[in-house]
């Protein structure tokens, strides 16, 4: 929390943290509300029982109060850096997309797993994305309205497709990961690999062989007009808008 506080003193005009205490057993919910105390842009959300990882999403996006929103693991796998880089990055396209870029610190079945996933969707769905999974930054009314019926950590492979489907742009942003001090992620089981192939040929069929719609509601803004191609890297210094985490 303090390093994403950092971040918005470096290169945001505002930003607030909502965080959300999934039913934690430990002493979470006690320090995210003395967090609360100290710093008037941290809130907290208490989650009645374990709901995971998509409901506490949900939770947070649906309380945010600023322009755009993301979210940074709680884990610390992503360093202070980067949380300042992909800040940066808001407003050179409709979403930011971090990807990892020390891909070769992450254990051998993760990058295979990564890979394997972002190669089978570029390919069905004609997307040429370094990563769908990431801590994307969406224009907070459009991360409402996207499609997030996938389960597990997987609706926000659904979100990422179906704001590429509906013509928004990205902008790129490497991220550096590093391991967490403490437990062990869950997001790799037989279980998650099972849902991750279920969604990208749910996504396939969906968006590539039937070609179904999804309409924009008016009061989303569509996606902006640029020169550049629907996908690119650029770098931006720094940036004056307003994130929710």
């Amino acid at each position: 929390v303090h390093g994403v506080l950092a971040a918005f003193d470096s290169v945001l005009e505002e930003g607030e943290v909502w965080i959300v205490n999934d039913g934690s057993t430990d002493r979470t919910g006690i320090l995210a509300d003395q967090l609360s105390r100290l710093d008037e842009r941290v809130r907290v959300i208490h989650q009645p029982r374990n709901m995971g990882f998509g409901a506490g999403y949900g939770a947070a996006l649906a309380q945010a109060r600023l322009d755009y929103f993301t979210f940074v693991p709680g884990d610390n796998e992503i360093t202070p850096d980067s949380v300042r880089t992909i800040f940066s990055k808001v407003g050179s396209a409709d979403v930011v997309l971090p990807y990892h870029y020390n891909v070769w610190d992450r254990p051998w079945y993760r990058r295979l797993l990564t890979f394997g996933c972002t190669t089978l969707l570029n390919v069905l769905l004609g997307n040429r994305l370094k990563y769908y999974q990431g801590p994307n930054i969406y224009p907070t009314a459009l991360a409402r309205i996207l499609p997030q019926s996938a389960g597990g950590f997987f609706f926000l492979t659904e979100m990422t497709a179906q704001a590429v489907h509906l013509g928004y742009s990205v902008a790129h942003v490497g991220l550096i990961h590093q391991e967490r001090e403490h437990g062990k992620s869950k997001a790799l089981s037989w279980k998650n690999v099972r849902r991750a192939v279920q969604t990208i040929l749910r996504l396939w069929w969906n968006l590539t062989i039937l070609q179904k719609p999804f309409t924009v509601p008016t009061h989303v803004a569509p996606p902006q007009e640029r020169a550049e191609p629907k996908t690119w890297s650029s770098i931006v210094p720094e940036s004056s808008e307003k994130v929710a985490v």
